[in-house]
């Protein structure tokens, strides 16, 4: 029972209960003493919340006016050129070059997007004394601080790496020295490519090549006889170096392939004299093996089908027949296209195989080993099947259709002659973008 202080049963009354109990009507006046002291007890929680709030707010709207005026620095200034593209390239820092002419460079092979942005970060970190000459490893996945680091690690070699691709000629090879760096005179590099006495101390295959019929007419000496493959070469090689190392490694294939020897008894007598080079009657040295061997090289893509077009060029040879060798109208003449005109056809070259009789006076480009292979041991089942002709199929294929007649060839240069002009024009068409 409730009581009063003084220890009284408290008494309870109508007007007592209805305050207590009664629901109340508010008024003005009672809702705001309610928010002040009532009901909304949370008012001075909101007041303590408020400016917390207000400035969690702006701190936002900062942070996202920062973040969206990062993203648009990072993309258009930092960011990788190809983040896709996870290949390596070798990147050349020059002895003495500065980080603007670093920078420049980065840019212009594609590596960065701002050389000023390249030179700005170096020198924020500190890292202009760090980035030594030699050569780095950098792809166009690498954003502008990946390429700083790896520049500023003090990792680089006194090598570089180039990479020899078969098919390619003399012209192909100096312009690709060029553009990585290997060398900075295209001409001299050629120049080196006219001086046979200057590297036949070197190679065997040379001897032969300068003793050969057609050497004088030749543009080149040195031309077929600059192997392909991977090297590594010092920064500081100059052209002559260079093709000294191409020469070389390009006698040890033709000594795997060309070691050929006279067979003896036990007595010393010759037994047979050292089998020669040829099939189907026709009977090659060493350096038109060499001749051969690249315009195989030009013709076919698979090994299989380079032992098909040996076969064709034997039975053509044996034949009387010209070889009709496209790659060799097109040998430092500038024509690109897969399909020639008549026009080009009868393009005056002694190099022509349209207007010359047997093979020209030689080689086109470097033969790879496969090419090699090939113009020693031609297809036996299309020498047997006197296959005579042969074309390009579908271009982006690489794929070569054969004929023994003149009739079925011209049926197949009907059917794939129109793909032929259709690829020379999407061809023609990206070098004039490229421009």
């Amino acid at each position: 029972m409730a009581k009063t202080k003084t220890g009284a049963p408290v008494k309870y009354s109508r007007e007592r209960y209805n305050r207590l109990f009664r629901p109340r009507r508010y008024t003005r006046k009672s809702v705001h003493q309610d928010r002040e002291y009532g009901f909304f007890w949370y008012d001075w929680l909101w007041q303590l919340l408020r400016p917390v709030l207000c400035v969690a707010c702006a701190l936002l709207v900062v942070i996202g006016i920062l973040t969206t005026a990062w993203d648009k620095l990072y993309g258009s200034l930092i960011a990788p050129q190809n983040s896709r593209d996870v290949t390596s390239y070798a990147f050349t820092v020059d002895s003495g070059s500065s980080v603007s002419a670093i920078g420049r460079k980065l840019e212009e092979q594609g590596f960065i997007k701002s050389a000023s942005m390249f030179r700005y970060w170096v020198q924020f970190k500190g890292l202009t004394n760090k980035l030594q000459s030699g050569v780095y490893d950098l792809s166009y996945s690498m954003d502008l601080f990946e390429v700083t680091e790896v520049l500023s690690s003090g990792k680089g070699t006194n090598e570089r790496t180039i990479r020899v691709i078969p098919g390619w000629n003399v012209v192909d090879i100096a312009d690709y020295l060029v553009s990585v760096g290997a060398i900075t005179n295209r001409e001299a590099f050629l120049r080196e490519c006219t001086k046979i006495d200057s590297y036949k101390g070197y190679s065997l295959a040379l001897l032969n090549a300068e003793a050969s019929k057609g050497a004088a007419q030749r543009t080149y000496a040195l031309e077929g006889y600059l192997a392909p493959d991977t090297y590594r070469i010092y920064l500081t090689a100059d052209a002559a170096s260079i093709v000294r190392t191409l020469v070389r490694q390009m006698d040890s294939v033709y000594t795997s392939l060309f070691n050929r020897e006279a067979v003896y008894d036990e007595n010393g007598n010759k037994l047979s004299d050292p089998e020669p080079n040829g099939a189907k009657g026709v009977t090659l040295t060493d350096d038109e093996v060499f001749i051969l061997a690249s315009i195989i090289e030009k013709e076919a893509s698979s090994f299989q089908d380079m032992k098909r077009v040996s076969a064709v060029f034997y039975n053509r040879l044996a034949a009387g027949m010209k070889l009709q060798s496209d790659p060799t109208v097109k040998y430092l003449s500038g024509i690109n296209r897969l399909s020639l005109t008549s026009q080009d056809l009868s393009r005056r070259s002694a190099y022509n195989t349209y207007l010359i009789d047997g093979l020209p006076p030689g080689p086109i480009c470097s033969p790879s080993r496969s090419a090699l292979v090939a113009a020693l041991e031609p297809d036996e089942d299309y020498l047997e099947n006197d296959y005579l002709f042969f074309c390009a199929a579908e271009p982006e294929s690489g794929a070569l259709v054969f004929a023994q007649t003149a009739q079925q060839h011209q049926q197949n240069v009907d059917r794939y002659r129109p793909l032929w002009e259709a690829y020379d024009r999407e061809q023609a068409a990206r070098r004039r973008q490229a421009e």
